[in-house]
């Protein structure tokens, strides 16, 4: 595959899966451009696996797969796979942390394996190596460094990554999944079972609603380290724009199994031209 139809394989996957990210990255100096779509689109590939497999054991052989094909790749050795071959370029460009790249794919075993998270301490952790690395690995691309980066990396998936699964409750729950945390559905009166039987009950409202309350203030930290990184690098978090809107959103929506909370593209596009950390 030529290099132009390999990015532009990339750029294609990454949008189709992840476009508030993709639409992020036109924000970015163009030099690192073609590397963020790369880190995206590898993102969407890994979350796809969940989707694709029927057995636990497919699914660890696909990650397993990534992980052998991402050391083929950083050397400089072609894997045919458009996405890892663009990623290992960004890896050798970029020195992006080989650290939180395994901790993305191990997370993901969660999705292949699992069907309910079992309490909020084993979703902070999912988060912080899905959402928050990406985020890690995006300013890494842009050339960020300091102590302020993983304090908002964190932060920053805890934030987008929790306002994130409640939008995709109802694609989850159709899939036999549930990423709210078991020990706050008990908490509240409800349960695993009773989201995946469809009951939007007071007590799944009102896991909701802490859980809101648990992404604004992770926003507000989040914003508040971001501010310290240089403008460059702050580029990476444009996605934090789109938080507050979809907060909003699901505040507002109706039944939270059956509604994808969503946002005016063009306002969305909007946010992200004007945001400031």
């Amino acid at each position: 595959m030529h290099e132009a139809e390999r990015g532009d394989t990339v750029r294609r996957i990454a949008r189709s899966g992840d476009p508030d990210r993709a639409l992020a990255a036109l924000f970015a100096p163009r030099a690192p451009r073609a590397d963020l779509f790369a880190l995206y689109a590898f993102n969407v590939e890994l979350a796809r696996i969940a989707e694709q497999v029927s057995e636990p054991e497919l699914g660890a052989i696909r990650l397993q797969w990534w992980r052998e094909a991402l050391d083929r790749a950083r050397n400089g050795e072609a894997t045919g796979h458009p996405v890892a071959d663009a990623l290992g370029g960004a890896l050798r460009r970029r020195a992006l942390s080989p650290e939180r790249i395994a901790a993305l794919i191990d997370a993901r075993a969660f999705d292949v394996a699992t069907k309910s998270m079992p309490d909020w301490n084993a979703l902070e952790s999912y988060l912080r190596d899905t959402a928050g690395a990406l985020f890690a690995l995006g300013a890494e691309s842009l050339r960020a460094h300091g102590p302020s980066l993983e304090p908002a990396s964190s932060q920053a998936g805890l934030a987008y990554g929790l306002t994130g699964l409640m939008r995709a409750l109802p694609v989850h729950a159709a899939c036999g999944r549930v990423y709210l945390p078991a020990d706050v559905l008990l908490r509240h009166g409800s349960s695993p079972e009773a989201v995946l039987a469809g009951r939007a009950d007071d007590g799944l409202r009102a896991v909701l609603a802490e859980l809101r309350r648990k992404a604004k203030n992770a926003m507000d930290e989040a914003r508040r380290h971001v501010t310290e990184l240089d403008a460059t690098a702050q580029t990476a978090f444009l996605p934090l724009c789109l938080v507050d809107p979809y907060l909003a959103a699901l505040t507002e929506s109706g039944d939270p199994l059956k509604e994808v909370a969503d946002i005016n593209p063009l306002y969305r596009l909007w946010r992200m031209a004007s945001w400031r950390a």
